[in-house]
């Protein structure tokens, strides 16, 4: 069981609702613009501290009201967790105590979000395929998150250095620290696509999807692999300085994705659409991967983005899952699952 109770106020089009999902499949069904979706991206904004589907938070927030507020309590471990946004800011709390830190909240609402916009994590830049391993770590890796910050405070003093044109001199003394950072991303990586690889593997072949061939994850470091980052960093300090930025590292890392040896960005979108829900859902089968709390699964609108068989396989595949997932539709499901009807922002139980 994941989430036990879930209160929204003052999100898009939505009247303010109460809602008490079932531990399995949970449906929302209705029209086009009813406010299916904006479920979704409540429950998203409530874990990670922003929408799936704009970067302004004032599009978020519904006409007429100061702020929107999200509250929900987990089934499994009876942890309350609200936020409240506004133009302006936003505000936390978890189990009666302010909390401003996005991480915090995260960690105990582990998601796996497929959305008509998932294809960019196949046919998007490198950094959609960084970020997917990199939220898989925070969860999976204790410790990642402050790894991954001390990466990113040493690759902004580097380019800094490097903009300002500092001296031999200091570069020599910030670049150690820089390289073990770096090392600690890199492994974490590397070990994670080992781990996600056999998911995938397994997820393929329980779903069937009809791809040209076995999905295969390989990552690429960020560097030339005839040298050794150290290396590239000293041969490259005068090209980095001309640019003002570091050039070779983990922030020019990729999850480099191919079927029989085709790059999956070459593929047609639907196929990259198939990917991106096997990719999807190993990423939730290693998040659930002996965790204490179990994650969220939320699908939007599989129905217009899935022919038949492919629905039919993913609904399949839920049935057998132990997962809470919450799926919007504009017809009603075609398997066993708890009903809601929405309606111009009302949402009903069936």
């Amino acid at each position: 069981m994941s989430l036990a109770h879930l209160s929204i106020r003052g999100v898009r089009n939505l009247e303010p609702l109460e809602l008490a999902p079932g531990p399995g499949l949970n449906w929302f069904q209705g029209p086009n613009g009813a406010g299916k979706t904006s479920i979704l991206e409540a429950i998203f904004l409530l874990a990670r501290g922003r929408s799936f589907r704009s970067a302004r938070i004032g599009r978020v927030i519904q006409n007429g009201v100061p702020a929107l507020t999200v509250v929900a309590r987990r089934g499994d471990s009876d942890h309350r967790l609200g936020v409240e946004r506004n133009a302006e800011g936003w505000r936390g709390r978890i189990d009666g105590r302010d909390c401003q830190r996005i991480s915090e909240f995260a960690a105990l609402l582990p998601l796996t979000l497929i959305e008509p916009g998932s294809h960019a994590l196949i046919d998007g830049g490198p950094d959609r395929r960084r970020q997917f391993l990199d939220w898989q770590l925070f969860h999976v890796e204790h410790g990642y998150l402050a790894a991954w910050q001390r990466f990113a405070r040493l690759l902004k003093q580097r380019n800094a250095a490097l903009k300002s044109q500092a001296p031999d001199a200091v570069l020599d003394a910030l670049e150690p620290e820089f390289l073990r950072a770096a090392e600690v991303i890199g492994r974490a990586r590397r070990a994670l696509v080992g781990r996600l690889s056999g998911h995938v593997e397994r997820v393929e072949g329980e779903l069937g999807f009809r791809l040209p061939g076995p999905l295969s994850l390989r990552y690429r470091s960020g560097h030339a692999a005839d040298s050794g980052l150290a290396e590239m960093l000293r041969d490259q300090r005068d090209r980095d300085r001309e640019r003002g930025f570091t050039r070779q590292g983990p922030h020019r890392a990729e999850l480099v994705l191919s079927c029989e040896k085709r790059a999956a960005a070459e593929m047609s979108r639907g196929q990259q659409k198939l990917i991106a829900v096997v990719l999807l859902l190993a990423q939730y089968r290693l998040l659930a991967d002996g965790q204490s709390l179990a994650p969220l699964l939320l699908v939007d609108d599989p129905v217009s983005e899935l022919d038949a068989p492919h629905l039919d396989a993913l609904l399949t595949w839920l049935g057998r899952e132990s997962v809470q997932s919450w799926i919007t539709a504009t017809r009603e499901s075609p398997v066993a699952a708890r009903m809601f009807h929405v309606e111009q922002g009302w949402v009903s139980p069936q």
